[in-house]
């Protein structure tokens, strides 16, 4: 059977979203094919037409602060049921509050063959309840501890600041797919981080020269949340700590802050071209892969400015092992694997994509 992208869309939107028939849906795109195919678009709109439903479009410049938030953009969305971003300015307003009372998710479907592959195709209802459940067991764990082959070595207990009530650093803009989880306190968190290859910003880019390269791995030194030091060849040293006063004192932010790391959950997520090449592509859509893990550092809210990068990780909720060497070993666990044989065409979660542009070796 051919592939069809209209299985991913309907998934998004009556799957995801909740959209019904003769309801309304606000699509905000983008004015270029960078980063969304306007193909994406298309079968969206062809669904949307299917389900006789009202369409409003806006195609607002992108942003560089969640505050920039355009009235386009806002105002529509007070009067729409429910509203698809196919732009990165719903991934970088995800941890804010939004207007109106619709629901929302941000597509990280960039062409017809994403929303057509199982990555985005597999009943996002399931996604949705294994995110959930994920969540519920890490809201319940007492301590944390990541490893990567690079030699990340990394642990920490669980600080939600729910549990003494605070808010958590959750999502108001639905991921689509299901690609994560809430991002989870590093407060107390202590050991060494492997960085290789790069360093980016958490969500979009507020300054010039906003990422770097890093030639070999370098190693972050943290405790209890904060960034001490960094170890390794003297030049990235100096080339990250450069990096590092240039960020936060031009933000004027929390320079040393730890904010939070999260993996990726969904197994199908990938990526057929070096990332080394189309980084801003792969950015958008690398951290779904359980091969990934990054931390938001660098301010006091999340996402932070800086993200670091983690391949192939190794994570042990409470000394059990829900991710190994970059596979979410978690989804093969009895009652997980029934839920998912349970679901039609859902068997490929328990299989996994190594192609995220990044050698299988790191």
């Amino acid at each position: 059977m051919t592939p069809d992208p209209k299985a991913g869309a309907c998934n998004l939107l009556r799957n995801c979203l909740n959209v019904r028939d003769k309801e309304s849906v606000l699509l905000v795109l983008e004015p270029t094919e960078d980063l969304y195919k306007f193909e994406v678009g298309a079968v969206i709109r062809e669904c949307l037409r299917e389900m006789d439903v009202r369409v409003t479009e806006v195609t607002p410049p992108l942003i560089s602060d969640p505050s920039d938030f355009p009235d386009s953009v806002a105002d529509p969305m007070r009067q729409c049921d429910h509203t698809v971003f196919l732009s990165r300015i719903g991934d970088y307003v995800r941890f804010v509050s939004l207007p109106g009372n619709g629901s929302r998710a941000t597509s990280y479907t960039q062409n017809a063959a994403m929303l057509a592959s199982p990555y985005a195709t597999i009943d996002n209802r399931l996604m949705l309840e294994l995110q959930l459940k994920l969540e519920d067991e890490l809201m319940r764990a007492g301590e944390w501890k990541i490893q990567c082959p690079l030699g990340t070595d990394l642990t920490g207990k669980f600080s939600w600041p729910s549990l003494s009530g605070g808010e958590d650093a959750d999502l108001t803009v639905a991921l689509f797919p299901v690609t994560t989880f809430k991002p989870v306190p590093c407060d107390t968190a202590n050991g060494t981080v492997a960085l290789s290859r790069w360093l980016m910003p958490g969500g979009a880019a507020k300054l010039e020269n906003a990422d770097m390269t890093i030639n070999g791995v370098v190693l972050a030194h943290i405790a209890d949340g904060c960034l001490e030091s960094f170890s390794g060849c003297s030049a990235e040293v100096s080339k990250l700590n450069r990096h590092y006063d240039y960020i936060s004192e031009s933000l004027e932010i929390n320079r040393n802050r730890i904010h939070s790391w999260h993996a990726g959950i969904n197994p199908q997520t990938r990526f057929d071209l070096p990332a080394d090449d189309h980084l801003d592509l792969w950015s958008a859509i690398s951290f779904g892969s359980p091969r990934y893990l990054h931390f938001h550092t660098c301010g006091d809210e999340p996402p932070g400015e800086v993200a670091w990068s983690v391949f192939n990780p190794s994570v042990w909720i409470d000394g059990t092992p829900y991710w190994d060497n970059g596979e979410l070993v978690w989804l093969q666990r009895a009652d997980n694997k029934a839920l998912i044989e349970s679901c039609d065409g859902a068997g490929a979660l328990l299989q996994r994509s190594l192609a995220i542009g990044i050698d299988q070796g790191i």
